[in-house]
């Protein structure tokens, strides 16, 4: 690995693996805790919180970082073109933008 501009993606692709470890571990805990299958009303009184909201905002930054870094990351090991590295990653930005305002929307939707 080289120094420099590449070592925080490293590092931050390590940590959001990392969260996001524990975040689909809780999520998954808290979504089946009840014993039976979520109900519309416990997932809006989970959605009306304001630290539940800010774990799920937390959760589709991570998994959006993660993911789409990772797809940058294995288009990097193919020699493409500039302009082609280029045209990936403003799709990789307008992916990312597009759901996590979508994310967003859904999030906020919720009122008591």
């Amino acid at each position: 690995m080289t120094c420099g501009s590449s070592l925080w993606p490293w590092l931050l692709q390590r940590i959001s693996g990392l969260f996001l470890s524990a975040g689909v571990i809780i999520h998954f805990w808290m979504l089946h805790k009840g014993g039976g299958p979520p109900v519309y009303e416990q997932v809006v009184a989970r959605l009306i919180s304001p630290c539940w909201v800010s774990f799920y905002f937390l959760l589709l930054a991570a998994l959006l970082y993660h993911g789409l870094n990772g797809a940058w990351a294995i288009f990097l090991d193919f020699n493409t073109s500039s302009s082609a590295k280029y045209i990936f990653k403003v799709t990789l930005y307008l992916i990312g933008f597009c759901t996590f305002t979508a994310g967003v929307i859904v999030l906020t939707g919720f009122t008591p």
